[in-house]
């Protein structure tokens, strides 16, 4: 019975077995952030992705968060009013985002659309890319792209 089961638990514990994959979305963070970058997770539970690999989201600054997990006593932490990311947001030059892939249904917190919708309004695509169930984008205010990065 054990050698029947053995490549079953051997598949669940590799990185295959899961819908996302933590490192590869750290590693496409690390890759397109800049010191002084804004850092968003859309939605806010992707918080968790900086748990595992902190080190490589350090040096970016969490425009959304009001207390951390550790302080917050929660899984992601506590979030601002949407007002006030809106307000933070506009105040970055670059922003790079670690959410959900392409086609998930978007979160209804006035959190959540107040992230979409700045975005939206205020800043263009330099670049994106998907990972094992992750979207990492870099948004810029106009001009902050840089040559060829922009996506267009």
């Amino acid at each position: 019975m054990l050698v029947v089961l053995l490549p079953v638990n051997v598949h669940l514990r590799s990185p295959d077995s899961r819908v996302d994959d933590v490192t590869a979305v750290a590693h496409a963070v690390r890759e397109v952030a800049e010191p002084g970058d804004g850092l968003l997770f859309m939605p806010s539970r992707r918080r968790i992705w900086a748990a595992t690999r902190p080190h490589d989201f350090r040096g970016l600054h969490d425009l959304a968060l009001a207390r951390s997990p550790l302080a917050s006593h929660t899984l992601y932490g506590t979030e601002r009013s949407g007002d006030a990311i809106r307000e933070r947001m506009l105040a970055a030059h670059r922003i790079v985002v670690a959410g959900d892939p392409d086609g998930q249904p978007a979160d209804d917190t006035d959190q959540e659309i107040a992230k979409r919708s700045t975005l939206r309004t205020a800043f263009e695509v330099c670049s994106s890319r998907e990972v094992r169930g992750a979207r990492v984008t870099v948004y810029g205010r106009a001009g902050m792209c840089g040559g060829d990065d922009r996506v267009g």
